[in-house]
């Protein structure tokens, strides 16, 4: 199966849905009651307030505004760091009236549960962005700066209590432990607390219950932007801070600071195994005209997102890529046999 055409542009797009809202007609690719469901549902793998529901979230508001789709019911299955969603998904074996946000997050999570599914069992869809990893502390917290945490965490691993705010396997689990490796520290000394998102994760940094919480970039923006939140570090390479207007891009990198180490969590939408070509061709039109959107674009850098756009077969082929290199990657660092 080949990837759908390039889209067109938006002005015309939704002149055709104007026209012709539920059938397809000669000069538009659309979406008509042949591809796409009245009743689409977005499952989100996380708790609320997380960067999935954040995500898919913003994509969905999209989607409706534009008449890419009807309306949506966005619900949110917590449990696993996402693996209790993945499991839902793939159990629809043909369900074209569900979509599901995931990341590199649920093919870790669903790796450590030694689940008997994998994400390469959904249909890929589209990978939507890469967002960095951030090291935050309290505005009253002692750290000073990344190298104060660092210190403070070489002399002590076990006193210096690190939150992520992913299940183990996930991107923020994964990030922390290859950040101490970095920074040679033990990891297997890690004095670790993980919770199932980073709205969990947010009331232990702010109360001081965790030292340090490790969060997608983007998923404190508020709370920076306010004052009662500081970011140490993102996991970004330098010039990235130029392209961002979020407060994440002004914190250091860590390759600014001295640690050779860059990482970014991707996201995306799948759908469950066993859809039609004509289901999963209008799904991706629809993720590829959000994409396209003025709203969508603009969206990104204030989340501190970058565009990381991916369809179709090449989305499946990096997802495959992806699972093997999150199996080495457990299996490194003793997380899985």
């Amino acid at each position: 199966m080949t990837n759908p055409p390039s889209s067109m542009t938006r002005r015309r797009a939704l002149a055709c849905l104007a026209t012709l809202p539920m059938a397809f007609s000669a000069g538009c690719t659309g979406f008509g009651r042949s591809t796409t469901p009245s009743d689409l549902r977005m499952l989100i793998p996380n708790t609320p307030g997380g960067g999935y529901d954040v995500t898919a979230r913003t994509a969905s508001r999209i989607l409706e505004k534009h008449g890419l789709t009807g309306p949506i019911e966005k619900f949110n299955v917590i449990g696993g760091g996402g693996s209790v969603a993945l499991a839902r998904l793939v159990r629809e074996t043909g369900n074209s009236a569900l979509i599901g946000m995931v990341g590199v997050g649920v093919v870790g999570v669903a790796q450590v549960a030694e689940a008997p599914w994998g994400l390469s069992d959904a249909t890929a869809l589209a990978r939507l962005v890469d967002e960095p990893e951030a090291l935050v502390v309290r505005s009253g917290s002692p750290m000073p700066s990344l190298n104060g945490f660092l210190d403070a965490w070489r002399r002590g691993p076990q006193q210096v209590v690190v939150g992520v705010g992913s299940a183990l396997g996930g991107p923020d689990h994964l990030f922390t432990v290859e950040l101490a490796r970095a920074a040679d520290i033990d990891t297997e000394a890690l004095n670790l607390v993980t919770f199932d998102g980073a709205g969990d994760l947010l009331a232990a940094v702010l109360d001081g219950t965790v030292d340090v919480g490790v969060a997608g970039a983007g998923e404190y923006i508020d709370q920076v932007d306010n004052g009662s939140l500081r970011i140490l570090a993102v996991s970004k390479p330098p010039d990235a801070r130029s392209r961002g207007v979020t407060a994440a891009y002004d914190a250091p990198t860590l390759t600014e600071s001295g640690i050779p180490l860059e990482f970014t969590n991707w996201r995306g939408f799948v759908a469950p195994p066993g859809i039609s070509d004509s289901a999963r061709n209008g799904l991706v039109d629809a993720l590829t005209r959000m994409r396209d959107t003025d709203e969508w674009q603009a969206a990104m850098p204030l989340r501190g997102w970058t565009d990381s756009f991916l369809t179709g077969d090449e989305f499946s082929e990096f997802i495959a890529t992806e699972d093997i290199r999150v199996r080495t990657t457990l299996a490194e660092f003793g997380i899985t046999r």
